[in-house]
């Protein structure tokens, strides 16, 4: 809570002025009468004092809640106390909910007619009454409308971002360029609720439709984004769509003002063959750049961990899995290795799901089913000397625990592991804090799919 009162307390600041202003301003420019008497005077009083309590935990609608609470204060007890009859608490309830349909009951007159002046605590619940339902009702219209709205100033100012599927990556990249406040345009054939719900919350524009639908790169004024990425699950979707936008681009007069289109490809040959037809073949209307996430997490871990190849001492790497990051680690190793031009070798031992045992280069390649073998037994009757390990499994949770395993096995090496949930990381850097264990992170998705990592 103190935390939360530390983000928001230039709110508090600029709400305890004005509600002193106001206070000043009632109590000598304006005109009243007994209606606000000691008691009444105690319980606005404490109430105005510990309201900001309220913005701590919910600060959109702060101000709802402050007018339909003041309303209903002063409003119950002015009725209760100050009408010309006795009323029960029924009534007076009853009396009070009215105002909030802005209608008045006028039992403050013998004959029931309106009075010239009504009570000044009646007069401080009617107007707050009718700026909460006014407020509420012209805050509902724009809701109604917002994603409208929000989609309209998009397509009018220009220099967005248009992000092609919703899924794992390009909500990290989303994320940043939200905090970066540039403006989103989320494309992709179907959102669940929750999902929509958390974009619009975001103030990202949600476009729910097909690549083949009519209009669409009209409908995301693509003709005026600074940047168009496509993170599709399947690297064919991505090449579609970007072909699609070329058609789009050259069917227009005037050139796209994009700076970049990104294309995430998920498989290497993909990756391989998109980047020569780039080079070699055919030239888009717009700047392409293909990107490859667990390439750029090699990168950025051998970018900044260059002496684990470029000491003077012969390495060998053991890395446990040979997905898609595991592919990455050991490329971009061998990359390092032949640009720097070693005296020593850099030799790789791979663990994974091949079907045979293998030597390729310097690497060898033995067949593991992390089901059903043990990394202890394996490592054991191989008898190597591994100065990095590198665990590169698809779940966080067994990158975990096999990196514990081994840390066991060989405290004196340095294990990295990779991680795609922040939470866990952050639990994985807390809990190895204090310890002797050489465990380290090799990078998240979310280094490096940013708006400045990718330069967009």
């Amino acid at each position: 809570m103190i935390k939360k009162i530390k983000t928001i307390k230039h709110i508090i600041l600029i709400y305890y002025v004005i509600v002193l202003f106001l206070v000043l301003l009632f109590t000598f420019a304006l005109p009243h009468d007994g209606s606000i008497n000691k008691t009444i005077i105690v319980i606005l009083g404490l109430y105005l004092l510990f309201f900001p309590i309220v913005m701590v935990y919910t600060l959109r609608y702060a101000l709802h809640i402050f007018l339909f609470s003041l309303a209903f204060i002063s409003g119950f007890y002015g009725f209760y106390h100050h009408s010309i009859d006795a009323h029960s608490v029924s009534n007076a309830l009853y009396f009070t909910f009215r105002l909030y349909l802005l209608d008045l009951a006028d039992v403050f007159t013998e004959d029931g007619t309106s009075p010239n002046q009504y009570p000044a605590l009646l007069e401080i619940a009617r107007w707050s009454a009718a700026s909460y339902t006014i407020s509420t009702i012209f805050i509902a219209m724009y809701r109604s409308l917002e994603k409208n709205i929000l989609l309209y100033l998009t397509q009018a100012l220009g220099k967005h971002h248009i992000v092609f599927s919703y899924n794992e990556k390009s909500q990290a990249l989303i994320e940043d360029l939200r905090k970066h406040r540039e403006r989103v345009i989320v494309v992709d054939e179907t959102f669940s609720p929750e999902t929509q719900n958390m974009l619009e919350g975001m103030n990202v524009s949600v476009v729910q439709a097909t690549i083949n639908e009519k209009d669409l790169f009209h409908v995301c004024a693509a003709k005026k984004a600074a940047s168009i990425s496509l993170f599709h699950e399947k690297d064919q979707d991505s090449l579609y769509v970007l072909m699609k936008i070329e058609e789009f681009a050259r069917k227009e007069k005037a050139p796209l003002a994009l700076k970049k289109l990104l294309i995430h490809m998920e498989e290497n040959h993909y990756k391989k063959e998109l980047t020569s037809f780039l080079n070699e073949v055919e030239h888009f209307s717009f700047p392409v750049e293909v990107v490859n996430v667990y390439e750029e997490i090699a990168k950025r871990f051998w970018k900044k961990h260059p002496l684990v190849i470029e000491g003077e001492k012969a390495t060998h790497l053991l890395i446990v899995g040979y997905d898609n990051l595991g592919q990455q680690i050991a490329a971009e190793a061998n990359k390092v290795s032949r640009k720097n031009e070693l005296n020593h070798e850099c030799l790789i031992t791979v663990l994974g799901d091949f079907t045979s045992r293998a030597n390729i280069g310097n690497m060898e390649m033995i067949p593991f089913n992390i089901k059903e073998e043990s990394f202890t037994e394996i490592l054991k009757s191989e008898q190597k000397q591994f100065t990095h390990i590198f665990i590169c499994l698809d779940e966080d949770n067994m990158d975990l625990l096999e990196g514990i395993e081994l840390s066991e096995l060989f405290p004196e090496i340095p294990i990295y592991m990779n991680f795609t949930n922040e939470s866990i990381e952050q639990t994985f850097m807390i809990a190895t804090t204090e310890t002797e264990k050489s465990l380290y992170s090799i990078g998240m998705m979310r280094d490096v799919i940013t708006k400045d990592y990718l330069n967009l």
